[in-house]
């Protein structure tokens, strides 16, 4: 039960946080973050970081966060999360690893062929690349833009790109490897989720 309310609410974050900045109630963003955080904490995390982070955000909501921390504290996710994926993404293109779009294939088909193979090689960069920028982009506005349009970029538009780039892709995937049985994009959707929920 409490794993599907934590997805949500970690879902929700983005929206959470760019209302804070419409409505100037820079808390909610704060508050909203600790109880994700902590949240993951009951779900069974162990981690120090998540436990000190969950504790940062929870004390500077609750008991008069400073404004300088209420600036600064939201920004930090957008980057964190964009240059974590990457991290995921990029690591996995190192010697004597398999790319980690080809070992999403290998899950649902089994061995790839080495064309598919070297496909799910390159898109595994292209996601690393493009994570990568969304994460400077993103410390960027975090550093230099006005609230608002840090907030609508980093909250909004960049899921926005993110999505864009998974539903554009698989057309490319069936020209490039059109003489191949390619998977249908819903069932590819259903088992990158699998991968990930794992």
């Amino acid at each position: 039960m409490l794993a599907p309310l934590l997805f949500v609410l970690a879902i929700a974050y983005p929206l959470v946080s760019h209302l804070g900045v419409v409505f100037d109630v820079p808390a909610l963003p704060i508050l909203w973050l600790g109880l994700v955080l902590a949240g993951g904490l009951l779900a069974g995390s162990r981690s120090p970081l998540v436990f000190a982070l969950a504790l940062l955000c929870l004390t500077a909501a609750l008991f008069g966060s400073t404004q300088d921390t209420a600036d600064w504290l939201p920004r930090v996710p957008p980057v964190a999360i964009c240059f974590s994926l990457a991290w995921i993404f990029g690591r996995t293109l190192l010697p004597d690893h398999t790319p980690l779009i080809s070992r999403i294939g290998e899950r649902m088909r089994g061995r790839l062929p080495e064309r598919v193979a070297q496909y799910g090689r390159r898109l595994t960069l292209v996601w690393t690349l493009f994570l990568g920028l969304l994460g400077l982009e993103s410390l960027l506005l975090g550093l230099y833009a006005s609230p608002f349009w840090w907030s609508l970029f980093t909250n909004l538009i960049n899921y926005v790109l993110i999505a864009l780039l998974f539903v554009l892709e698989y057309p490319i995937r069936r020209r490039v490897l059109r003489d191949l049985e390619l998977t249908s994009f819903i069932d590819s959707l259903r088992g990158s989720l699998r991968f990930h929920s794992r």
